[in-house]
């Protein structure tokens, strides 16, 4: 695409809101408080699309982790989207429209989230962003599909685009076939490991990780051994003994925030002394904050954020967040505030709020910046081509180079 009127945009309202400030109880911002199954038809779809362009609004959903068991993974969700919100209005809008979320709680279970996205595809909505969760978007996929507006995820599992072809469905982070690639081809290539261990949690985040790792990692004929966790476990000293015994001298660790922290805490009791690549939740600071930093030593991440990032978009965006919200920004933050750039982006190329016209912008999105990735859309709706690898200095993510994978 050429340059559009946001790449200027983006960069500009990043430091007018540090001057100015944002509320983070911004009135454009609708939170859906019904939790019953309101499933849109086609036929009800159709009239509120038309709704939508005779508004003097244009309304996007949000599933947003607001309860469960990682509500700050939900707020964080919910501030970025806000953020940009206010930033695009504050500039005159997209089209002459103003921006308005309307914020779902899918609670990070898919029996809520199937909920929260058909509460969503009751509004007069133009595109989904969210959720987050690569279970919950790919229990919800089905009913975007068949509402008929594009939907924009966080959620990595390579199961999204290698088990389904909708053409509604965005990634915009980097998927596992990428991280867990980087993962593996760091523990070899720099870090010079013979033995890995692939220690992983057994839903699709985990699974869909542990499978693009084991293939590489074949490929190379490097020796690996392979341990499984369940989500909601509270012991792994079976499988990290384990792990222990045969000898790895390497742990990539992909599994959600909860249990990232509780193999921290038990690679450390129990004396697995290696090297460890995590996913993206070790450089969070809600994980960071549930370890003690020695914990840590010789943990890297690859991941999508830092704010350590000396990048100018990474170190405006921090500043204007923390701006906003007296809080640092983390992935959930940064991932959907670009994804609201990324929708306004498409509307205003598309010059139209039709969420077809919308998807086929989308598919043409190509070098749009941001402060996650800069976004080009591929032949499979993936936007972002690279990850960024972390070292856990003190507890904390330093970053250490982002790589771009060559497909």
């Amino acid at each position: 695409m050429k340059k559009s009127w946001l790449a200027g945009l983006m960069a500009t309202a990043l430091t007018v809101s540090m001057l100015a400030g944002c509320s983070s109880g911004s009135s454009g911002t609708t939170k859906a408080t019904e939790t019953k199954d309101t499933k849109a038809s086609a036929e009800t779809t159709a009239e509120t699309a038309a709704a939508a362009g005779d508004s003097d609004t244009i309304l996007i959903g949000v599933s947003a982790s607001i309860t469960g068991s990682a509500p700050t993974n939900g707020l964080r969700t919910q501030q970025g989207a806000q953020l940009a919100v206010d930033e695009i209005n504050a500039a005159g809008g997209v089209l002459g429209k103003q921006l308005e979320l309307y914020v779902a709680d899918d609670g990070g279970t898919q029996d809520t989230g199937i909920n929260a996205t058909n509460l969503i595809a009751s509004q007069n909505v133009v595109a989904q962003v969210g959720p987050n969760l690569s279970g919950l978007a790919l229990a919800v996929e089905g009913i975007v599909s068949e509402a008929g507006y594009p939907m924009l995820v966080g959620a990595t599992s390579p199961k999204l685009v290698t088990t389904i072809n909708n053409e509604w469905l965005f990634r915009i982070r980097a998927s596992d076939s990428i991280q867990a690639q980087l993962a593996a081809a760091y523990a070899t290539d720099n870090l010079g490991c013979k033995k890995i261990g692939l220690f992983t949690n057994s839903n699709d985040y985990g699974t869909g990780a542990r499978t693009v790792a084991e293939e590489y990692l074949t490929e190379k004929g490097i020796d690996f051994v392979t341990e499984q966790h369940n989500t909601g476990d509270t012991d792994m000293t079976s499988q990290v003994l384990k792990l222990k015994d045969a000898g790895v001298d390497c742990v990539i660790v992909w599994t959600d925030d909860a249990e990232t922290a509780l193999a921290a805490r038990q690679f450390y009791d129990l004396g697995l002394d290696v090297p460890v690549i995590g996913s993206t939740s070790i450089s969070t600071p809600q994980v960071n904050e549930l370890c003690q930093p020695e914990w840590l030593d010789n943990w890297y991440s690859v991941t999508d954020f830092t704010t350590s990032n000396p990048s100018e978009e990474v170190q405006k965006f921090v500043e204007s967040f923390k701006a906003a919200y007296d809080e640092e920004p983390e992935l959930y933050a940064t991932t959907y505030y670009g994804s609201i750039y990324i929708v306004a982006d498409a509307i205003e190329r598309a010059g139209s709020t039709d969420p077809a016209a919308i998807r086929d912008a989308l598919a043409e999105t190509e070098g749009l910046v941001g402060p996650l990735a800069t976004y080009t859309a591929d032949d499979i709706r993936e936007m972002v081509h690279g990850g960024t690898i972390c070292k856990m200095v003190d507890g904390k993510a330093e970053f250490q180079e982002y790589i771009l994978v060559e497909e």
